[in-house]
Formats: structure tokens, C-alpha cells, sequence
């Protein structure tokens, strides 16, 4: 985590890390930090699937780029558990500019989806005891064989359960380049899609259940700058129609659907991406019974079973008719360094960390997935498969934060496809997610827009 610098009276002014990207350097003496609390504009309890919390953000401070979280109490109406993380109460999680704009800064579809496995592939031990005691997602180390039991919380029937959801773990524009200075704009709207409950969490068997939220505001740290900063800020967005550019990595999903088959496919699933810095794709496989069951980890398991004898999927992404890579990914062990080196651009420190073993990573279970029966088995568990197919497709290291270092795909007219071999024996949902640059642009005005 990015921390303000401290100042030293005897050199006199530094820079706040915070705030550098944006405006020269600034007397941190100066800068004040406030912790605010933000609530929803449209009601205090939410219940039906599909309905929005709608939270807007605003006033004249920079948003602390590492500490917003939405906070929350849950009632459910059965005894159960948290399916790895409490992203999954959500459907979706948006960031809009103003309040009631059509301008989307970012959107994350199916985020549990997209931050369990991130978090699985990028967080350290460290990270697990940090995050359970904050928002009560998964709680148990890896075991002696390396394989991690993804049960968040349990809760009983009717007891409220509370929850303090780090946005910044997973979003990229609450982690990026800098705070968001919304001095002098109409501020951010954050909007959460409430989930159905069989797809929100665990319940020891199948059946019937829903969910609540109350009590539902963000927290977040606020810094001032003094009129000193407010001056130059101004300054820089006025100074030859200047913008105000904060930079940041997110994800777009794409969703494909592959019938169950008892003999090797090969399937294909297009991917329609136009972003003008990819920096990878990243395919999960969840059976598709589990999504609306409540008794399966559905949104942290993923495989791509094989037949007997071959080792693992034989797998490469399509892209303007190139193949990445060329002979394609034939072994786990190059797979599964392929997701490492990709998730690494996404984790919070930029760093490595990870926390599952080969076998999960390798798309393996307790027994091997040999039918339709055994696959389910292994999906639907605690300790289930963690196999994704990635490519990375960036041209410097995660600590290297230009504008530009993925793959320029905004003049693509070419189709681009993910082409692998496996064996799946029941149906699946296949969530590909491509990985690119955004930047937010803030005039002198306070409009905001979006490039990527």
C-alpha cells in the first residue's frame, strides 16, 4: 500500500505519493485527512435480485486511492456460509461519474467471480488473516498438501453479519495510479447489483433461501490539500486545456457457454476486445448447475478436465490471427506460470503471492475427474479446482505502470479467440475476462471521461 510521505521540517516540502501523478509537489503540512462516511441515495434496505444500492461520493478532497470500502450487515434466511469472499452478494459493481450519468468508469461483472481468483492467485498467507478479519472471506491457510478450503464465514439464520468490503483489493480505479481528485466535479456514484442467493453464498444443502442487506455505507479516506493545492490543481487543468489523467487496470467479461460431451472438445469462444492496451485474458470454467445451486462453491471453482492420459488442456488464445502462443500451452506447469505472471499485474502491491497448489491450479481434486459425476463432486466443494487459461500479454513487468505496455488491440478488425482441448463433462459457463489500461480523464470543467 502507497502511504503518504512524512514531512521532514528541515528539506521542506516532499511529495505526497498519493497525489503526485496529479499536481506538483504539495507541502503535506498542509494536507489534512479525513475519514467520511457515504450512504445510499435510495433506501436503507435491499432484498429483491437485481435491485441497486446507489452511493454517491463527492466533496472537495482527493479520494485515498487504497481505502474504500463498503461496509455492510447481511440477514439470511438460512444457516450458511460465504462462498470464499462477500463480493459475491453482488451481481455487479459500478462506478459511475456524477450521479445519474450514463458515464461508466468502471464496471465489474460477476466480481466475486473475478476477485476470488485473483485473490487466490495473488494473495500471501499474510493476506488471508488481514482480509478475514476485515470483510470474513476465507479463513483457512493451505493445508499439508497444499489445498485451500475457500469457506468464508459461516453465519446462522436471521443474525446480522457485517462486512467491511475492501473496493480497492479488486477494482482498479479505487488502486490506481493516484487519488481521484474530485475537487470542483459532481463526484462518483458506486452501484451495487444485488446477487440471487443461490449464486451469493453456501448453504449446507440444496434448497430455498434469501438474503438482505442493511446498514450499507462507504468509508473512505479523504485528503485535503489547503488552498495551496487547490490553486495549483486549478492551475494544471486550466493550463492549455489540460486534463487531469489517473490511470489504472480493469477487466471486461465475456461470457461463453459449452455443452457437456463425454469425449475431448475442441472448443472455441470468441472474445470481442477493442481496448487500446490489453494486457492478457484470463478464462475460468464454472459448471453451470452450480451457478443457481446453493450448496456449491460457485464462484471460486474452475476446471478443464481431460481425458485419461493427457496431462493437461491443450489451450491458446486466437488474436488478429496469430496464435499466443504459437505451439500453444500443452503442459499445467507452463499454464499455471502463465496465470501467475498475469495475475501479478493485477495484485495490489505488484508483486508475487499466490495460495494455491498444483493441484488445484491444476485443475485437479481429491480424485481424478474421470465423468460427469466426479467433476460435480469436485466443483461443488470447499476445496475445489482453482485452473484458469491464461495468456499475458503485457511488454513490461507489474511494477512498470506506462500507459501502453499491453497489446494494442483498438484497430483490430480480426475476430480473437480462446481455442482449447478438454473434456467437459457437464455443461459450463466460461467467464473470460480480458485484463487492460483505463484512464480517467478530469477537465478543467470537473467532466469526466474514460479511455481505454
Amino acid at each position: 500500500m502507497n502511504t503518504p510521505q512524512i514531512m521532514n521540517m528541515r528539506t521542506g516540502t516532499v511529495v505526497s505519493e498519493k497525489m503526485e501523478p496529479v499536481v506538483p509537489p504539495l507541502v503535506c503540512r498542509d494536507v489534512k485527512v479525513t475519514k467520511r462516511r457515504f450512504s445510499p441515495s435510495n433506501g436503507g434496505v435491499f432484498a429483491a435480485a437485481g435491485s441497486e444500492i446507489r452511493i454517491p461520493i463527492s466533496g472537495n478532497f482527493v479520494l485515498d486511492n487504497k481505502n474504500v470500502n463498503v461496509n455492510f450487515s447481511v440477514q439470511t434466511s438460512a444457516i450458511g456460509a460465504i462462498d470464499f469472499s462477500p463480493a459475491g452478494f453482488f451481481s455487479q459493481i459500478r462506478v459511475e461519474a456524477g450521479t445519474g450519468s450514463s458515464i461508466v468508469l468502471e464496471s465489474i461483472d460477476d466480481p466475486a467471480v473475478w476477485a476470488n481468483f485473483l485473490y487466490q492467485y495473488t494473495w500471501t498467507q499474510e493476506d488471508i488473516t488481514t482480509q478475514t478479519c476485515k470483510q470474513r472471506s476465507m479463513g483457512g491457510q493451505p493445508d499439508v498438501n497444499g489445498l485451500l478450503t475457500k469457506t468464508g464465514a459461516p453465519f446462522a439464520a436471521a443474525a446480522d453479519i457485517d462486512v467491511a468490503l475492501d473496493l480497492s483489493l479488486f477494482m482498479g480505479i479505487f488502486s490506481g495510479s493516484s487519488g481521484i481528485p474530485l475537487y470542483d466535479t459532481a463526484g462518483l456514484t458506486l452501484v451495487l447489483t444485488l446477487n440471487t442467493a443461490a449464486n451469493a453464498y453456501v448453504i449446507g444443502t440444496a434448497g430455498a433461501s434469501t438474503f438482505q442487506i442493511q446498514n450499507v455505507f462507504v468509508t473512505a479516506s479523504c485528503l485535503e490539500g489547503g488552498e495551496s493545492y487547490e490553486k495549483k490543481l486549478r492551475e494544471l487543468k486550466n493550463s492549455g486545456n489540460k486534463e487531469i489523467s489517473i490511470m489504472y487496470n480493469t477487466c471486461r467479461r465475456y461470457i461463453q457457454a459449452q455443452a457437456a460431451t463425454t469425449g475431448q472438445t475442441q472448443g472455441s469462444y470468441l472474445i470481442n476486445e477493442r481496448s487500446k492496451s490489453c494486457l492478457g485474458f484470463i478464462a475460468i470454467a464454472r459448471d453451470t448447475a452450480n451457478i443457481t445451486t446453493t450448496d456449491a462453491y460457485s464462484n471460486c471453482n474452475s476446471t478443464f478436465p481431460t481425458a485419461s492420459g493427457v496431462p493437461a488442456p491443450i489451450f491458446q488464445y486466437n488474436i488478429a490471427g496469430m496464435s499466443y502462443p504459437v505451439a500453444g500451452f500443452t503442459t499445467k506447469a507452463e499454464a499455471i506460470d502463465e496465470a501467475y505472471d498475469l495475475y501479478s499485474q493485477l495484485s495490489r502491491r505488484l508483486n508475487s503471492g499466490g495460495l494455491v497448489s498444483r493441484l488445484q491450479a491444476g485443475g485437479g481434486y481429491a480424485t481424478a475427474i474421470t465423468s460427469a459425476a466426479t467433476q460435480t463432486a469436485a466443483t461443488v466443494s470447499a476445496t475445489g479446482p482453482s485452473q484458469v487459461l491464461a495468456i499475458n500479454l503485457s511488454k513490461c513487468g507489474p511494477n512498470e505502470t506506462y500507459w501502453g505496455k499491453g497489446m494494442n488491440m483498438s484497430g483490430n478488425n480480426l475476430s480473437t479467440y480462446l481455442q482449447v482441448q478438454y473434456l467437459p463433462w457437464v455443461a459450463q459457463t466460461i467467464n473470460i475476462y480480458s485484463v487492460f489500461q483505463m484512464k480517467l480523464h478530469i477537465d478543467a470543467l470537473g467532466n469526466m471521461s474514460t479511455e481505454f
